[in-house]
C-alpha cells in the first residue's frame, strides 16, 4: 500500500483542526460579574444607629432598614436613642424637612405613634405622630451637631395584634 504524504497530511490536519473546533464548542463557559458604581460624596448629614436600635435596623447608604419597632400588649413603650442624624460636616449646618410619605397597615390599633427629635441636652427640636401623612419643616442642625430620635408607641387597650408601616423621608440643604 502507497502512503500518500500529501494526501495524509491534509488529513491529519483538518482531522487536528476539526477535534479543536470541537473541543472549543463543547467547553462549558463559567462568568462572574461585578457591578459597582463610583460616588463622590462630601461630608453631609447621615443615619446612625442609637443605642436602643432593635437588633437587625441596618443603615444602607441614607436609607435605614428593617427598623422593627415591637411592643407587648398594653405596654407604652420609648424607644429613646432609638436613631441618631449626625452633621458630618463640622463647617456648615443645614435645614431639613421631615415627610412622612407612606402609612399602612392597622394604625388604628395604636393610641400614639410618633417620632421625637432631642438634642443632646434633651431639649425638643421636633414631635410629630407618624399615623398620619405630615411633615415637618424648616428644622435645622449645626455643623458637627447630632439630633436623636425617640419613637413613642401606645397601643389601644388590650390589643393583641396589629401592624402599621410608615416611610418617612429627610429633604435638606446647606446653609450658608
Amino acid at each position: 500500500m502507497k502512503l500518500n504524504y500529501k494526501k495524509s497530511l491534509k488529513f491529519v490536519t483538518l482531522l487536528i483542526a476539526s477535534i479543536l473546533i470541537a473541543t472549543v464548542s463543547a467547553q462549558i463557559y463559567s462568568y462572574m460579574y461585578i457591578e459597582g458604581s463610583g460616588t463622590i460624596t462630601s461630608q453631609e448629614l447621615g443615619w446612625q444607629l442609637g443605642t436602643n436600635a432593635p437588633i437587625g435596623t441596618t443603615i444602607q447608604g441614607y436609607t435605614v432598614k428593617n427598623l422593627n419597632l415591637s411592643i407587648p400588649t398594653n405596654t407604652f413603650k420609648n424607644f429613646t436613642d432609638c436613631l441618631r442624624l449626625v452633621n458630618n460636616d463640622n463647617t456648615y449646618g443645614y435645614t431639613f424637612n421631615l415627610t412622612t410619605t407612606v402609612v399602612g397597615g392597622n394604625t388604628s390599633k395604636f393610641t400614639t405613634f410618633d417620632f421625637v427629635m432631642y438634642k443632646s441636652d434633651w431639649t425638643q427640636v421636633e414631635k410629630f405622630s407618624v399615623k398620619n401623612q405630615g411633615s415637618a419643616t424648616n428644622l435645622s442642625i449645626t455643623a458637627s451637631e447630632t439630633l436623636y430620635i425617640r419613637f413613642e408607641i401606645d397601643p389601644l387597650l388590650d390589643q393583641t395584634g396589629g401592624d402599621m408601616y410608615f416611610t418617612l423621608k429627610l429633604t435638606y440643604k446647606r446653609t450658608s
